[in-house]
């Protein structure tokens, strides 16, 4: 096995909430190969989110939200490392931002998917654009690589 393909094996992706809700978009009767590898994926641990995401999702009503129930071991929770990382995480924000997103109720994944995934070296997974206090935009900063779904579904080679 190359060395190339060993380490796709053993990259880990940290998806954000709006990708998952994307997947909504692929139904398992018509995609299967799609919600293989994930399942492939979840059991080898190289698909992780957050907690904080678990906790957006758990704000609607549907089957994305039923699929993150069933599959709930992939959202981590805060940890050491994680506490660390927020804080440099933070100080990639405008402040104004910062302070806007925080002060609403309710959860806020963004600083906390990055922050797990510079812990984790993982790629994040996002549909948001590379604009200032965007996942992509912060992440880049970190030296953190962001993908969209499809550029994802390319990376680990699923074909639709």
């Amino acid at each position: 096995m190359d060395k190339q393909f060993k380490l796709l094996l053993s990259q880990a992706y940290c998806i954000d909430t709006d990708s998952l809700i994307e997947f909504r978009r692929y139904p398992k009767d018509v995609f299967p190969s799609v919600w293989q590898k994930i399942e492939s994926m979840i059991k080898s641990g190289n698909l992780i989110s957050h907690l904080e995401v678990y906790k957006e999702i758990n704000e609607g009503r549907d089957e994305i939200v039923d699929w993150c129930k069933s599959h709930r071991k992939i959202f981590k929770d805060l940890d050491d490392c994680q506490s660390i990382e927020i804080k440099n995480v933070q100080a990639k924000y405008d402040a104004d931002a910062w302070a806007r997103e925080t002060s609403k109720t309710g959860p806020w994944a963004d600083p906390w998917v990055i922050a797990l995934a510079l812990c984790e070296q993982a790629m994040i997974i996002t549909q948001e654009r590379n604009k200032p206090n965007k996942i992509p935009f912060i992440a880049d900063l970190l030296g953190l690589k962001s993908l969209n779904l499809i550029d994802f579904f390319r990376t680990i080679g699923i074909k639709l």
